[in-house]
């Protein structure tokens, strides 16, 4: 527990939440499946099972989507 505080300045903080919103937002519209458990429940976060695509462009585009996130937000 941190007692409250941050380990992170709000500035920073501010980006986790929107990288966050940003990838939930794209995996909404790629129809991600969600995940039943919550780890707010104190159960363990399920594995996701791969999700067989033929549209290899696609699955191209989401990792460079991710990524494009991380180096803007995470760097």
């Amino acid at each position: 527990m941190t007692g409250g505080s941050l380990f992170y300045s709000p500035k920073k903080v501010c980006q986790i939440i929107l990288a966050c919103y940003m990838l939930h937002n794209l995996a909404l519209r790629r129809q991600v499946p969600f995940l039943q458990e919550h780890a707010l429940d104190g159960g363990v976060v399920a594995a996701v099972e791969p999700v067989d695509s033929e549209d290899e462009e696609a699955e191209e585009e989401d990792m460079d989507n991710r990524d494009s996130v991380i180096q803007q937000y995470f760097q």
